[in-house]
């Protein structure tokens, strides 16, 4: 479940839309990709009613246990189980579909930034590599292939790898196209539309651990935490580190 929006009201609660699986009561889940462990206390579906389980396409606001701090989860993230944890990267490799780009910008080259949107992410993201860029010739009403191209125009496909600011929680288009497709967007106007083909995977580990997790995996853990929640005080204008009250937390 992308997490679209999460509040802090008798515990931290996330509002989204159930892409895959079925969600329950007393499920014990991961926020990706922070790695954090959580478990769903509460459910409530479009009405405000509260109920024992979800399934895919319905939206719905989960209370999660042990997550403590508002900046410990964020728009964009992830809620899936921890089994089979949706995979994160920050860098890929995708197909685009360049639609009309911008008249100051009439061309994408390496290095060309935009926001993407994926799912409930967006953020700013760098075009590193073109790889190939496919151009219809009228003629022969076929596409033509060029691999060593150095600039992509409106209306071409291509193939692209991209980097992201920060990781990014997903899913190749194959696997489950919901997570796997994008829009990447500039100046208010989307100049293009694609889908993930393969990633690099993206590992962190969260310094919060369940219960009983193997000593070597707890030392791992005590590491400095690469995705820490920080919080921003308004008052003081001042940011710092969110506290960490379970260092390892009990599950039911």
């Amino acid at each position: 479940m992308p997490v679209l929006e999460r509040v802090k009201e008798q515990g931290v609660v996330a509002h989204g839309k159930i892409e895959q699986g079925t969600i329950n009561v007393g499920d014990k889940v991961m926020i990706t990709p922070s790695g954090y462990p959580a478990q769903i206390g509460q459910i409530l579906d479009h009405k405000n009613e509260q109920v024992r389980f979800a399934r895919p396409g319905e939206n719905v606001q989960v209370t999660l246990i042990h997550i403590t701090e508002e900046g410990m989860i964020n728009k964009g993230d992830v809620i899936c189980c921890r089994e089979n944890a949706t995979p994160s990267t920050q860098i890929f490799e995708a197909e685009m579909d360049v639609m009309e780009l911008l008249q100051s910008k009439p061309i994408l080259s390496k290095g060309y930034g935009c926001v993407m949107h994926c799912h409930t992410f967006a953020d700013d993201i760098t075009i590193e590599t073109i790889l190939e860029v496919k151009d219809l010739n009228i003629a022969t009403n076929t596409y033509e292939v060029n691999e060593k191209a150095k600039f992509i125009k409106s209306g071409q496909q291509c193939k692209v790898r991209i980097s992201t600011r920060l990781p990014l929680a997903m899913e190749k288009f194959e696997v489950l196209p919901q997570m796997g497709r994008f829009t990447l967007r500039d100046e208010g106007r989307t100049i293009a539309v694609g889908k993930i083909l393969k990633y690099k995977p993206h590992k962190m580990q969260s310094s919060i651990q369940v219960a009983g997790t193997p000593a070597s995996q707890q030392k791992e853990a005590a590491k400095s935490d690469k995705c820490e929640a920080l919080v921003f005080d308004l008052e003081s204008g001042k940011e710092s580190k969110a506290a960490k009250k379970l260092d390892s937390i009990a599950e039911e």
